[in-house]
Order: structure tokens, then C-alpha cells, then sequence
């Protein structure tokens, strides 16, 4: 059966992180079993894991890259064709659809978390949303990647 990743990190990473990334992903997939990649759309840390995963995915073909959001918006629905090329698929958590608007990135924050085997991890500081995940990540016994 495939495994799945997803990630959670800083808004503000550094580019500098894009190889790292590359090279963590290129590993999961060819030692770990990993072909779902699960990403968010909040900020350059998830950018740079999306565009890390499509490079991936030049060379091995099976690579899904999913881009999980909480609730449908207007950016994505008006530019329905750039995910549609950019993304394997697009995915909205029935949780975090239903969800309260103030709760419902976290939601499918855990969401993505309880569907993974892997998280990739940029942390630097113990609060916001991605350390939150990363916590959530811990306490449910994640297998966690530490950039």
C-alpha cells in the first residue's frame, strides 16, 4: 500500500530550503514507499514543498501531489485550469468543510496529519499553525522529518 507525507512549516522559511526539500521527498519515494504528497496553500513553506514535489515528480511518474484545502474559495475557483495543472487533485476534508471559519485551517491541518505516514517539518517557534500541526504530528505518533 502507498504511503503518504504532508508537510508543516513557517510561512516565512527560507528559499534556501527547496534543495533540502527535494532531497527529503526524493528519498521518501524511493526508500520509504511515499507516493501521495499532501500540501497546503498558506505561505512559502508550502509553496517550496509543492514545487519540491513536482520536480519529484519529473522523474517518477507515480508521485501525487494533493493540494488539500479547508473550504473551497474564490481564487480557486476562478482559476480553476492553473491547480488543475499545478495539482494531481485538489481535496476538501468534509471536517474542515463543516468547520467553524476561525477553525478551519486547523482542522485540516490534523486532517492531513491522521492521513500521513510522514510530515516534513520547518519549526523555529513554538506557536502558530504549523507548529501546531507539528505538535499534533508528535502526539499521534507520526514518523516526523526534521528540516
Amino acid at each position: 500500500m502507498s504511503k503518504c507525507c504532508t508537510f508543516a512549516g513557517h510561512s516565512t522559511a527560507p528559499d534556501t530550503l527547496k534543495s533540502e526539500l527535494i532531497t527529503v521527498v526524493t528519498d521518501l519515494v524511493d526508500n520509504k514507499g511515499v507516493s501521495t504528497f499532501y500540501v497546503g496553500n498558506h505561505g512559502r513553506f508550502d509553496a517550496m514543498s509543492a514545487s519540491a514535489v513536482r520536480t519529484v515528480k519529473q522523474s517518477h511518474k507515480d508521485v501525487k501531489l494533493i493540494l488539500v484545502v479547508p473550504k473551497m474559495n474564490s481564487t480557486i475557483e476562478n482559476h480553476k485550469d492553473y491547480y488543475a495543472d499545478m495539482y494531481d487533485e485538489l481535496l476538501i476534508p468534509a471536517e474542515s468543510d463543516a468547520a467553524h471559519y476561525k477553525a478551519m485551517i486547523t482542522v485540516r491541518n490534523k486532517w492531513m496529519v491522521e492521513n500521513s505516514d510522514y510530515i516534513i517539518t520547518y519549526i523555529r517557534r513554538e506557536h502558530g499553525g504549523a507548529y501546531n500541526t507539528y505538535k499534533y504530528a508528535e502526539k499521534e505518533n507520526i514518523e516526523i522529518i526534521y528540516l
